[in-house]
């Protein structure tokens, strides 16, 4: 991020593009682009009490952001991605403008929803609160990039989302999963313009041809994802770039290439609409949303909802059962040990090797395809034994668990970096340990001691206390 001191020294063609497409506005988008950037904070509600915010993280939030329930705006400099909650999934950090991008999805009970292009994650972890807070569905978070999509699973798993993560190309999932999904989210890879002024390194990577050749990337992308669409589906397009080639005109390519119908999207204040004249002149174009540094407080921004005719022809995959986990003892026995109410995924699960995931691919084919996670990792097996996956201490409500025990910010940071606790009410077997209400891992009894069972990849002796800021 850049700093807020520093100042950006834009593309000389990126700005005579701008003046080609802006005229006179392009030189307020440019004095926007030189103060600094904004940064947001997102609470991911579902695994505390709905509406809740930590009392001790208040005093870090300023203003609420204006077109999502969940997120702040917080200041630049605030030192919140080394603390207890934000270790424990209490909260997203998140680039304001960015948060849009899932409420433009409005995830519906029961629906199979793909996040083609995922990492890091932040839209991903998203869309999961808000399916969940719909009362469920199925979720798939996908990523071609190797190390990106492993980037993601952690993000997945830190702040307890539910959800496959799949490491494939657009067209290979096309072809495997054909007509399969209620809404397909392609936040695309773009030029990167609405990040100038909050990462250098776009500034310094963008180059003249860098909108046509993204355009090209964008176009096979969406045409995988309009495959994937059940018909009657939503297509929800998104890019973090201003120049009217990866927006406007991608719209207007979809609606000459395929059967599909502009849905307008909410008018979210300080948002704009889309501009016909920069694509094709289609009015419905403004039914799309920007969202301009100059006139609002965020980042650059794009995003449009598209649906699927209801009479598009669809090309059924054929499915393959998932494989219920197996063991010498009782898988549900041993669940319903652990949580009350699990959650139908978890009931029937699949077993990978020695880990027991939730299923999140039920009713998908998955021959052939690179799955990183086919759901959330529940439990491993080893030994005989089932023992409790660190991913579920986050993925279900502090209260589902049986056998609990709530921690202050001391113990807490002491937990986090992978010590031993004492065990004062001689707590046995696997505990879940929480704070502020947020899950942070298992632990298991023993006399006088919990035993820490936190993940030694995890584990970090560079915790801050949450202090209340000068």
């Amino acid at each position: 991020m850049a700093k807020s001191d520093e100042r950006i020294v834009l593309p000389a063609a990126f700005c005579e593009l701008m003046q080609q497409w802006m005229g006179a506005e392009a030189g307020l988008l440019f004095q926007a682009l030189a103060s600094p950037p904004t940064r947001g904070l997102r609470i991911t509600k579902s695994k505390a009490a709905p509406g809740s915010i930590p009392d001790v993280l208040l005093p870090h939030l300023s203003a609420a952001i204006a077109w999502t329930p969940d997120g702040y705006y917080i200041d630049l400099n605030a030192p919140l991605g080394k603390t207890v909650l934000h270790e424990a999934g209490a909260y997203y950090l998140q680039e304001p403008s960015a948060m849009a991008i899932a409420i433009a999805v409005a995830p519906q009970t029961g629906e199979r929803i793909l996040d083609l292009c995922a990492a890091p994650g932040g839209k991903t972890t998203y869309v999961a609160s808000l399916l969940s807070r719909a009362g469920g569905g199925q979720l798939i978070a996908n990523e071609i990039h190797p190390t990106r999509v492993r980037a993601l699973a952690e993000n997945v798993e830190r702040v307890g989302a539910n959800a496959a993560i799949v490491n494939e190309s657009p067209d290979r999932l096309a072809e495997a999963w054909s007509a399969s999904f209620d809404a397909v989210l392609v936040d695309a890879p773009c030029s990167g313009e609405g990040m100038f002024r909050k990462d250098p390194e776009a500034v310094r990577e963008w180059q003249a041809a860098s909108p046509e050749r993204c355009q090209i990337r964008q176009q096979d992308i969406l045409k995988s994802a309009v495959q994937l669409l059940k018909p009657g589906g939503r297509l929800i397009y998104s890019t973090c770039t201003f120049n009217p080639m990866e927006n406007e005109q991608i719209v207007a390519w979809l609606l000459d290439s395929f059967p599909l119908a502009i849905e307008p999207l909410p008018e979210w204040p300080g948002w704009s609409c889309g501009r016909p004249e920069w694509g094709s002149d289609r009015p419905e174009l403004v039914g799309t949303r920007r969202l301009w540094p100059h006139l609002a407080h965020g980042e650059g921004h794009f995003v449009a909802r598209l649906r699927l005719a209801e009479d598009a022809s669809p090309r059924t995959p054929r499915v393959r059962g998932a494989r219920p986990a197996k063991g010498p003892r009782d898988w549900s026995a041993w669940l319903h040990s652990m949580v009350t109410d699990p959650p139908p995924s978890f009931v029937q699960p699949r077993l990978h090797k020695d880990v027991v995931f939730s299923d999140e691919l039920a009713g998908l084919p998955t021959d052939g395809l690179r799955i990183l996670r086919p759901g959330c990792p529940v439990a491993t097996w080893k030994n005989g034994q089932f023992a409790p996956h660190h991913a579920l201490s986050r993925a279900l409500p502090a209260h589902a668990f049986l056998s609990s025990a709530e921690l202050d910010e001391d113990r807490a940071m002491t937990y986090l970096r992978g010590e031993a606790l004492d065990n004062p009410s001689n707590l046995r077997g696997f505990v879940h340990l929480t704070y502020a209400g947020y899950g942070l891992g298992f632990a298991k009894g023993a006399p006088s001691r919990l035993n820490n069972l936190y993940p030694k990849g995890l584990r970090s002796a560079y915790l801050e206390p949450l202090e209340r800021p000068d």
